[in-house]
């Protein structure tokens, strides 16, 4: 029987390309008879020359049932000594980290186990975690994800290899059953530890193993675990093709991002699939540092018409505080933004350089002679203009832009408001945030990076010109 489970195994690892060829890997061990099924089996495989591996074992005692959480923890040292294995045990106190940072004790355990045991790999050169997730924890964990409202990505349940705090972790279990496993321990007369609170129907998975799973494999007759394992299968690969189409979109629709937010062109984002669109909402989520725990189906239905119903300036809360507010031509989404300090006026130097807000401006004095102004004018873009130097009356100024301020634009030279100057070219949120102005001391000559005044124009009777080029410095 061992010789049938090892090569089942083996297949798999080989079928999600697991393990990397003669690289050190941490064995994720609590006692019980999943993980150490793992450590026999990938020491059989090693043994008999089919895989070339290290292992280091790792414990993390999560100190929940007292003096059992000490006798599991010496369990795996025992195991760790049977083998010849270096072994790293932590102790972690999970009933304080819920309660300082408000989870339940699964979410909390989870979180810290999953910290702990990157960072051990990290410390002992490991190149991947390996887990003991079998095909009964896929089973739970998809009927669990179905029952809070999941998409395709959650239908995939438990994957065979992903990335967590920097860490890569793999199943090679993940194609076997409960059954199978236990079987092959009892074959082996190999000893396992039972952590008891896994029979607890207080806890939601402990529900579902206990008495959902049971009832509906009673009733159907069926082998539900494994066709909830092909399902999950299925999903998985449609899932990972989604993805790689998702990434392209990303880079395609993000318009800027800081780390705490994004802003996504709305056209681009209202082209694609529903599909995508949810990928790319995740994506933006977790690119702000927000967990997808709480975003639910309904909350992605709900976001997409938002984008597609609500008026520019509306806002969408989200849970954890976060948001997605609508803008003229994008929206954004992250956490509410705070408004800013307005720059104090800056003078320029003339010919010279300085710094206002998230630009430099530079500043200098051309002879018309020797410069072609047509040209210019074909080749210009909007962060750079020229001005008759014999027009402007000095100092000259950057400044944000104030209440009533006019201007006029360059064309038809009729003075216009410049906050419905800058509705009638449909500058978004962020766009209009990052305008500014540059006068003279009697009129505006620059609504940057929008559009020059009509004010000091180049004319065949210049002489000097007054080039004036911005910078941003947030590149």
């Amino acid at each position: 029987m061992s010789e049938r489970i090892e090569q089942k195994v083996l297949n798999f690892i080989s079928l999600h390309n697991l393990l990397p060829d003669g690289e050190k890997v941490l064995l994720a061990v609590s006692g019980g008879a999943d993980s150490v099924s793992l450590v026999k089996i990938l020491i059989g495989l090693k043994n008999s020359g089919r895989i070339n591996n290290d292992f280091h074992i790792a414990h993390i005692n999560h100190q929940l049932r007292g003096q059992k959480s000490l006798q599991d923890e010496e369990f795996v040292k025992t195991l760790a000594q049977m083998h010849n294995l270096p072994v790293t045990i932590r102790r972690v106190d999970v009933k304080k980290y819920a309660r300082e940072n408000k989870l339940s004790i699964e979410t909390a355990a989870r979180f810290l186990r999953l910290e702990k045991l990157a960072a051990i790999a990290q410390k002992n050169n490991c190149s991947c975690v390996a887990a003991a997730h079998q095909k009964n924890d896929n089973a739970e964990t998809l009927i669990h994800r179905l029952l809070r409202g999941t998409g395709f990505r959650g239908l995939a349940a438990i994957r065979p290899k992903t990335v967590l705090n920097g860490m890569t972790f793999i199943r090679p279990l993940l194609c076997l059953d409960r059954r199978e496993i236990e079987d092959y321990l009892v074959s082996q007369n190999i000893e396992w530890q039972t952590d008891h609170t896994n029979l607890d129907c207080r806890f939601t998975r402990n529900r579902i193993r206990h008495r959902l799973l049971p009832m509906i494999q009673k009733q159907s007759r069926a082998n539900l675990i494994e066709l909830l394992f092909i399902l999950s299968q299925h999903c998985l690969a449609l899932s990972e093709k989604i993805e790689k189409q998702a990434k392209a979109a990303w880079k395609e629709c993000i318009v800027e991002q800081s780390e705490r937010s994004v802003s996504i062109d709305t056209d681009k984002f209202n082209d694609y699939s529903s599909l995508l669109k949810v990928e790319i909402i995740q994506n933006a989520l977790q690119h702000c540092g927000i967990g997808l725990q709480k975003i639910t189906s309904e909350h992605y239905d709900k976001i997409i018409k938002f984008l597609t119903e609500s008026r520019t300036g509306k806002i969408l809360q989200l849970p954890d505080k976060t948001v997605i507010k609508k803008q003229q031509k994008s929206f954004y989404l992250g956490y509410p933004q705070t408004p800013a300090e307005k720059p104090v006026p800056v003078q320029l130097k003339i010919p010279g350089s300085v710094c206002f807000a998230d630009w430099t401006i530079e500043t200098e004095i051309l002879s018309a002679d020797k410069l072609s102004i047509e040209n210019f004018k074909k080749n210009k873009n909007n962060f750079i203009e020229w001005f008759d130097l014999q027009q402007i009356k000095p100092p000259l100024v950057a400044r944000c832009r104030l209440q009533g301020d006019r201007f006029k634009p360059f064309g038809p030279g009729v003075s216009k408001k410049i906050g419905k100057f800058i509705t009638s070219v449909k500058l978004d949120l962020d766009q209009r945030k990052k305008t500014f102005l540059v006068c003279d001391s009697q009129k505006i000559l620059w609504l940057v990076p929008v559009r020059r005044s009509s004010e000091a124009p180049l004319t065949n009777k210049s002489k000097s010109l007054l080039q004036i080029k911005i910078k941003s410095n947030t590149k």
